[in-house]
């Protein structure tokens, strides 16, 4: 989808109505136009529901379905794709992708969209009259909770990314977007969720739980502290670490959210929106995650998936034995009926992680996404109700435990670390330096947040992308240092004089 062809979506506020969310209830009675719409509460809950179309909804297997994972789980270290060599997919997982792959114009494209009727709302809801101030607030809120998180995540992607704080409403200005620096960029992310903050319900008010797929104060205060995160480390530098702390305990202090106490839990379809979860990608019905169900094995009966992704023993030996995540994080055994099967080879019995002799060591697979809610997952085109987490109240604790920790030192991080630690059956911390610290939440977001798209992230903003990623045996078959910035869609570049590409492409 070219940029010329998101103009288009921008302006069309009939799009809204593809969205098929659960606190969408109400259907139009006529066509909207411009002049009318939105103009009433019920249009405010179509328009937020048409954001999330750009998440869910659509061909091509959008955004949250599998393109966002694709660009930024794939190409970590700790996913390997494992069944070819040659594909689009294999270009994301080994760097040797150009800027005509397929995933990065497509993720490019939706995340504009989603931009382009977030700011549509924000340019009209101030002047709706016969709404309620919080009704239009919370919605304004979340109109500029979705501007931030997609800016944040083309910017993570991209580098310099065109900013878009207006509606486009000439065509002609479609072919002079240009890219922003980064600095602005975040800057402009910033304002959005400290509005966010002020303007968002800690729970909306026909919600049973603060997650149900509409963005709240606390996931509008956990943005922002990863945010901040992201602006002090590599490449801006900036120290907003302060900032960053007071942001996580904001969220922390409202008591709106709770670590569930087994782990294991998390990750059940029955458990969604549940105390911990903060903000996810709902899936539901009609509309089904893919990329999740993928790390499943094949031959294994009723419960076999597609086989594309598996994780690397190494990274699963990282945690230790006691390690309360490690069994529910990778996928080493299924039983189906009274049959079980072992992802290594037991007695003569070759073992669903064996996939040698390209790779030599059997691989486990994810674990977290396993569970299908009872149904087996040949049903529904091998698709899940899981959803998709994009922050985690676990998160915030570690978000909170980082940023005091390099704004003031440990001696006020342990408790947000610790009981993270706890509920996995780790012991506390405790004496470390501010260095020794820094090392040990690092390493507690890897096992923490594995495979939920932060690695990659992470390793940029801490300055070890280079030295990980191109080290990795996969990764290191095409990448280059400049592969930190992923190559700007050629359709945006053939359209747009001034969209310049990014060094190495």
């Amino acid at each position: 989808m070219r940029l010329r062809h998101l103009g288009v979506a921008l302006v069309a506020v009939a799009l809204p109505l593809a969205s098929c969310k659960d606190y969408l209830t109400e259907a139009p009675a006529d066509f909207f136009t411009p002049a009318t719409f939105p103009s009433t509460e019920s249009d405010l809950r179509i328009a937020l529901g048409g954001i999330d179309n750009w998440y869910t909804g659509g061909a091509n297997q959008a955004y949250y379905i599998r393109g966002w994972p694709m660009l930024t789980e794939v190409p970590s270290e700790q996913t390997i794709l494992i069944n070819n060599t040659t594909d689009s997919k294999y270009e994301q997982d080994t760097y040797t992708y150009n800027s005509g792959n397929e995933w990065l114009f497509r993720v490019w494209a939706q995340i504009y969209g989603a931009i382009g009727q977030s700011n549509l709302l924000i340019d009209r809801i101030p002047g709706m009259t016969g709404v309620p101030q919080d009704v239009k607030d919370r919605y304004l809120g979340a109109a500029k909770f979705h501007r931030a998180l997609n800016h944040f995540n083309a910017v993570r992607v991209w580098g310099d990314v065109p900013l878009m704080t207006a509606p486009v409403t000439d065509f002609a200005t479609v072919n002079t977007v240009v890219r922003a620096p980064m600095a602005d960029v975040y800057a402009a992310i910033v304002a959005d969720l400290v509005d966010a903050v002020k303007l968002l319900p800690v729970k909306w008010p026909d919600s049973a739980t603060p997650d149900d797929g509409r963005p709240t104060r606390g996931a509008a205060g956990t943005m922002l502290a990863d945010v901040y995160a992201n602006m002090s480390g590599e490449p801006l530098k900036q120290n907003h670490w302060a900032d960053a702390a007071a942001a996580a305990q904001a969220v922390i202090d409202s008591k709106a959210y709770s670590l569930v106490p087994d782990f294991s839990q998390l990750w059940l379809v029955k458990n969604k929106n549940g105390p911990e979860h903060i903000y996810s990608i709902q899936f539901e019905g009609l509309i089904r995650n893919l990329f999740t169900t993928q790390s499943r094995p094949s031959g294994i009966g009723a419960e076999s998936g597609s086989n594309y992704w598996c994780s690397t023993p190494e990274f699963m030996d990282t945690f230790v034995a006691t390690d309360l995540r490690k069994k529910p994080t990778f996928l080493t055994s299924v039983t189906v009926g009274s049959t079980t099967f072992n992802y290594a080879t037991v007695g003569t019995v070759r073992g669903f992680g064996d996939k040698s002799p390209r790779f030599p060591k059997a691989l486990p697979y994810y674990g977290k996404f396993y569970d299908n809610g009872g149904q087996s997952i040949t049903l529904n085109a091998g698709r899940s109700n899981l959803n998709w987490p994009v922050y985690r109240y676990a998160e915030t604790l570690l978000l909170q435990a980082e940023a005091e920790n390099e704004a003031r030192g440990p001696a006020n991080a342990y408790a947000a670390i610790n009981a993270v630690r706890a509920r996995a059956g780790l012991p506390a911390l405790a004496g470390l330096t501010q260095a020794t610290f820094r090392d040990a939440v690092r390493q507690e977001r890897s096992w923490e947040l594995a495979f939920e798209s932060k690695r990659l992230f992470d390793l940029k903003r801490w300055g070890l992308y280079a030295t990980v990623i191109g080290a990795d045996a996969e990764s290191k078959i095409g990448w280059k240092p400049t592969n930190i910035w992923a190559a700007i869609p050629q359709h945006e570049i053939d359209i747009n004089p001034g969209m310049k590409q990014n060094p190495g492409y």
